[in-house]
């Protein structure tokens, strides 16, 4: 048996597989937690389920149904048309930003209808340099309308509570060129903070530490559009995929929540994306040595997300020994190599992170080692699945949609892939297969099992990959349009102006959206409340209790101690403390989060032992008690 014939049947036992498997594997996921009396879960198991199934359907409906061989509004429309219409809703949503404090829900239809028509403007015209250039640079807009939306509109954004501490970090290394004591964790890679701070110096007082950090994160995601465009153009020969990938990125909600979220992990995600270009790109030594440079550069600004770099690239280098021609994929030198990493690449990011923590950050490699040994001891930190799920399981299905459509995205370019024999041997297939074994890692509800069970932080893998849910999801956006015709094009107009709506306004991305709110807090610090907190610092000598989000702030920002109020038998702890600081203004919207994550409901606050105390403050937003 020749390679080709090998490798030609393996392609057709894994698409067999895959069309059969799939759906029997969704029913068992939503059966299994029902028969095992968790029907909350089989619940949650339907935003997995229903694109397991839908794409096996799909691509058996189209299979064979190759089309004209080019899209069916190509050069129907001027293409300028779409560019005027999402300048206008542009300039609409801008409206709805200065009128409205928080954004409304037609906001979120408004950035569906933003994605739907750079959709119309890339799939509308031959793919010319204007073209490419005019869609990338709208894909570009969509995302900072997204972005800074957020984090230029609301007060204090603060992400998961990191950003408080990442702007004191950069403070720190503006006005004393070193981190602060209490993250000396963080000193073996400042260079985001010391970039930021750069930024912050250019900018000479006229933005808050704040704003800068959030606006370069924003620029730098943007730019990242543009990198992820170039590598797909290496891995596919025609450019309405590489724009469609580029579309499908600025809607994946890790890369635009974490183009939101100005810290030093944000930055490594698009320096990834950078890696990639540069292995795709060559083997000569100067882009060997490009390459090698852009793992340093992963290393230095976020030494801890290398490991989880080395694990997907070792997924996408089996996946290129099964199914990847060993010869020229076309005669094109452009095309010649087919495989995009080798064991030496490897070899080489394990050596350079080695060194690097051997003598660089030995108390980070200590902390990481240390973690490790009590996960496998079974100490490590297992909490069980998120409360959300078990108290309001549709409205998690709700926050968890995004993922069901970008997952028929990818599962649609798979099957297409494989179907097509005479692309078996291209780059591309082997993408596609390490994209769909990357799956569990790369969304939500499977990571959060395991962060649960094994107390390993295995959401880290959704910061990294997003290129391969891109690359392959832009790939099935492609050939179902270009399999299903005019109606097909409407059709997938609509799927993906409801993927890119659900999308930017689950609760992940925006917890300012009251139809998916979650049982967690809210992202931001309003002027209000930070206004109260300063003031309540200068007067207050003795301990201070508050929730976990008040706390980060006086600890990260104001340098002053704060305890977490505790909580023991669902029933709330202050007596210790002299003083208690509640935000009654978030407490009237969601739970507040005390101590060891556990939430507190305005109706659970023990308001009569609150009462004899000395209620000595109240602004209508924050109370202090003595």
């Amino acid at each position: 048996m020749t390679e080709t014939t090998r490798r030609n049947r393996l392609a057709e036992l894994t698409y067999s597989i895959a069309l059969i498997g799939l759906p029997v594997v969704a029913v068992v996921g939503v059966i299994v937690p029902v028969a095992l009396g968790e029907p909350n879960l089989g619940i949650l198991g339907l935003y997995l389920a229903i694109p397991m199934i839908l794409a096996p359907v799909v691509a058996r409906a189209l299979r064979r149904r190759d089309g004209s061989g080019s899209l069916p509004f190509r050069q129907a429309i001027d293409w300028r048309l779409p560019s005027i219409g999402i300048h206008l809703v542009v300039a609409l949503l801008a409206a709805m930003l200065v009128v409205f404090d928080v954004r409304p829900t037609a906001f979120f239809v408004g950035l569906g209808v933003l994605y739907g028509l750079v959709f119309a403007l890339i799939v509308s015209s031959e793919s010319e340099p204007v073209h490419i250039a005019v869609s990338l640079y709208h894909c570009s807009l969509a995302l900072l309308v997204s972005i800074f939306s957020v984090t230029l509109h609301y007060d204090y954004f603060i992400g998961r509570t990191d950003l408080p501490a990442h702007v004191a970090m950069m403070v720190s290394v503006y006005e004393t060129g070193n981190m602060p004591d209490r993250w000396a964790v963080y000193d073996p890679f400042p260079l985001w903070h010391t970039y930021t701070a750069s930024a912050y110096a250019l900018f000479e007082g006229a933005l808050s530490p704040h704003t800068t950090m959030v606006l370069v994160s924003g620029l730098v995601f943007g730019g990242g559009v543009l990198m992820l465009y170039v590598l797909a153009r290496r891995l596919h020969p025609d450019p309405t995929v590489a724009l469609l990938a580029a579309l499908v990125l600025v809607a994946v909600p890790d890369y635009v929540f974490y183009g939101m979220y100005s810290i030093s992990r944000s930055v490594a995600s698009v320096l990834f994306v950078v890696l990639l270009f540069t292995l795709v790109a060559g083997t000569d030594v100067r882009m060997r040595l490009l390459t090698i440079t852009f793992v340093v550069a992963i290393v230095v600004y976020h030494t801890v997300s290398i490991p989880f770099v080395v694990v997907l690239l070792a997924v996408l280098l089996v996946a290129e020994r099964l199914y990847a021609a060993r010869g020229p994929i076309v005669s094109s030198e452009r095309w010649s190599r087919p495989r995009v990493v080798d064991g030496s690449i490897l070899l080489i990011a394990g050596a350079i992170t080695s060194i690097y923590w051997l003598y660089g950050a030995d108390l980070l490699a200590v902390t990481v080692i240390n973690r490790l040994v009590s996960t496998v001891a079974g100490t490590g930190p297992a909490d069980g699945p998120p409360g959300g799920i078990e108290l309001f399981p549709w409205r998690e299905v709700a926050n968890y949609l995004p993922h069901s459509f970008l997952l028929f995205f990818v599962l649609a370019g798979f099957f297409f892939w494989f179907e097509r024999s005479h692309a078996r041997g291209a780059r591309f297939g082997p993408v596609a297969v390490a994209t769909v074994a990357m799956v569990p890692l790369l969304v939500p509800g499977p990571t959060l099992l395991l962060d649960s069970l094994a107390g390993i932080n295995v959401t880290r893998f959704a910061h990294y990959g997003f290129p391969f849910l891109a690359l392959t999801g832009g790939f099935g956006l492609f050939e179902l349009v270009r399999r299903t015709g005019v109606r097909g094009f409407i059709a997938v107009l609509l799927l993906v102006s409801s993927f890119s709506m659900v999308a930017l306004s689950n609760d992940f991305v925006a917890s300012d959206n009251p139809l998916v709110e979650r049982e967690f807090y809210t992202y931001y610090l309003t002027d209000a409340e930070r206004a109260e907190f300063e003031r309540l610092e200068a007067v207050h000598t003795d301990e201070l209790g508050s929730d976990h989000i008040t706390c980060r702030y006086y600890e990260d920002i104001l340098e002053t101690d704060c305890t977490r109020i505790g909580v023991d038998d669902d029933t709330v702890v202050h007596d210790d403390l002299d003083g208690v600081l509640i935000r009654e203004g978030e407490l009237e919207q969601r739970p507040l989060q005390l101590e060891g994550s556990q939430y507190v409901y305005a109706e659970d606050v023990p308001w009569d032992e609150l009462g004899e105390r000395n209620r000595v403050h109240d602004s209508g937003t924050v109370t202090y008690y003595r």
